[in-house]
């Protein structure tokens, strides 16, 4: 029922890199299982012998690693019981699916992640030299201070934003996807249009086709897609035209697992090779994607929304974002959606609509949703405005509340 461990690097693996990268895991769990409280009693409880762990017997024995997990345990049970004492920056998740998690960095943690950061800005087009403004949280972390780099929190409103980009006119414009899009909205209603950023970088949300295109009239810019977590900082990057994901570091190991019923879109597992301060092994993200098996090493070709948003049906069947989201792609004239699923596993729809078209876009939309989840799940459809909380860095435009987040 799942595939086998893959190693997912920037190339294509060959057969001399298999090895180093089983020796880099064997000693990182071997050290982990000693010498970090959170796997030795995690793995305990499943049976496994930390003294005599083997990765090709062992490894896919080995229990996920979650954010109940993680919150249930002492922040210090996280850490390396001999590095305890170094200087650690503490971050915050965004706390997307419940209540924000404490990550913590030793130095060397910082810096690579800083040069995959920097190394994946790079091969979607960006110079040094060249003017970036990043959108941030209040949450995150400090950035390094680099030469013609500019920070803008996300939490101020659209047109204090608007004006900071109009006031330092960056090459590059990095952010969440919801501030980026109602930053593209307010540019295309002026008149003239300001000049444009050369790049566009997308991050925190799932970039869709539609989304995309938001951006790219908004900007008249190429967008790249950014995909991260605070756990583990980027984890892979689309560049701009580019139909599928790079992995960001050569350290990070990827798995996916299916979706019972759902065989477009899989689970996705990730153990970081490099980490021994605070590990991540078999971490589970959260997060579904959508491989192509027809391109080499099936690459990931798509962000699918996050497992904990699959919509649950009566009989207790799932159907993913992924679905749901292909199909209202589709409807001519919607410019936003927003579906929330509640405890009763029934529907609340929004459909952010153009002029003219609105009823017959419900119709269209209700008649396609039963024709997916069945007519035994109730649904709401109406033609509104979607509400989005600027000072919380991800929307999600499709949320099950069905069952407790993970």
């Amino acid at each position: 029922m799942r595939d086998a461990l893959r190693v997912m690097s920037p190339g294509t693996p060959t057969a001399s890199s298999q090895p180093a990268a089983s020796m880099r895991l064997q000693r990182l769990l071997t050290d982990a299982g000693r010498h970090v409280p959170l796997y030795r009693g995690l793995w305990a409880a499943s049976g496994i012998d930390v003294d005599d762990l083997r990765v090709a017997g062992d490894f896919q024995r080995l229990p996920w690693l979650d954010k109940a997990t993680l919150r249930s345990c002492r922040p210090e049970d996280r850490l390396h019981d001999r590095r305890r004492d170094i200087h650690l920056a503490e971050e915050l998740s965004s706390g997307s699916s419940g209540e924000p998690l404490s990550v913590f960095k030793d130095r060397a943690a910082q810096l690579r992640r800083r040069w995959a950061f920097l190394r994946a800005l790079l091969a979607c087009g960006y110079r040094p030299g060249q003017r970036c403004l990043l959108l941030t949280s209040r949450r995150s972390a400090k950035w390094p201070t680099v030469a013609r780099w500019s920070y803008a929190n996300i939490g101020e409103d659209t047109a204090t934003l608007a004006s900071r980009l109009d006031a330092l006119r960056p090459d590059v414009l990095y952010g969440p996807l919801s501030t980026l899009e109602l930053l593209a909205a307010q540019r295309t209603q002026r008149t003239p249009r300001p000049a444009g950023p050369r790049l566009v970088i997308s991050t925190a949300e799932q970039l869709t086709r539609q989304r995309r295109a938001t951006l790219e009239r908004g900007f008249g810019a190429p967008v790249a897609d950014f995909y991260g977590l605070s756990e583990l900082g980027l984890v892979a990057y689309r560049t701009p035209g580019n139909p599928q994901f790079t992995p960001a570091r050569s350290s990070l190991m990827l798995e996916f697992f299916p979706i019972a019923g759902e065989p477009s879109v899989e689970r996705l597992v990730v153990t970081d090779l490099a980490e021994r301060t605070s590990p991540w092994i078999r971490y589970d993200t959260g997060d579904l994607v959508r491989r192509d098996p027809q391109l080499a090493g099936r690459p990931i070709v798509e962000l699918a929304g996050r497992s904990m948003d699959c919509i649950v049906l009566p009989d207790g069947g799932l159907v993913s974002p992924y679905r749901i989201d292909v199909l209202l792609e589709q409807v001519p004239g919607l410019r936003a959606f927003e579906v929330v699923q509640h405890a009763d596993l029934t529907l609340d729809v929004t459909l952010d609509m153009a002029p003219d078209g609105g009823e017959q876009a419900c119709s269209s939309v209700r008649r396609e949703l039963e024709f997916i989840l069945g007519t035994n799940s109730p649904i709401r459809i109406r033609i509104g405005t979607i509400q989005r909380d600027l000072a919380r860095t991800k929307f999600r435009p499709i949320r099950s509340l069905a069952r407790s987040p993970a």
